[in-house]
């Protein structure tokens, strides 16, 4: 399942404003991809972006349910890949897991964006989507194995040693020795 997010009410520096939100059944992870517009040709890129990351994961799409103002570009792409598409009638919108995957994310994000240094610049919000759509797929658990997370099922087991998570936009302080810095 995938749809778009409203209109993010503030531009990144990157100039993003929109996040597509792709929803996963068998795995029941929520993957996101910033957008900097509703163009179709860019929408088609972020949603092969995700479904080559499902893919790489064993995770190959057969059916993907999109919302009916879908562009005729991604569609015939979709029928290219071998993918079988269907469009959400409209007004049903609770027909589409995205509408529901969309408040999931919506609200994790804005847990996390709460939780900033006061002084972390609104403009850079689309730098907290990664850990955003990491740790709201730890929460998760997989259809296919509760006994794992969405993370686990689509990236293996989580290291938390490499890449230590901290709450979003946590103020750090870094000491670098004399010998180590320019000037």
């Amino acid at each position: 399942y995938s749809d778009l997010t409203c209109i993010y009410p503030i531009t990144s520096t990157r100039g993003c404003q929109y996040i597509l939100i792709v929803y996963d059944w068998d795995s029941n992870a929520i993957l996101s991809r910033v957008l900097k517009s509703r163009t179709a040709a860019e929408i088609k890129k972020a949603t092969f972006s995700i479904l080559q990351t499902l893919s790489a994961a064993g995770y190959t799409p057969k059916l993907h349910i999109l919302d009916n103002e879908a562009s005729i570009l991604l569609k015939s792409a979709l029928k290219k890949a071998e993918i079988e598409y269907q469009l959400v009638p409209p007004h049903l919108h609770r027909q589409n897991a995205a509408e529901r995957a969309i408040q999931t994310y919506k609200a994790h994000l804005i847990a996390g964006l709460c939780s900033v240094d006061p002084r972390f610049p609104a403009t850079e919000w689309d730098r907290l989507l990664e850990q955003c759509e990491i740790t709201l797929n730890l929460l998760r658990g997989s259809r296919i194995n509760p006994k794992i997370s969405a993370y686990n099922s689509l990236f293996g087991i989580f290291d938390f040693n490499k890449r230590p998570l901290a709450p979003p936009g946590t103020k750090v302080v870094v000491h670098e020795k004399p010998d180590n810095r320019n000037s």
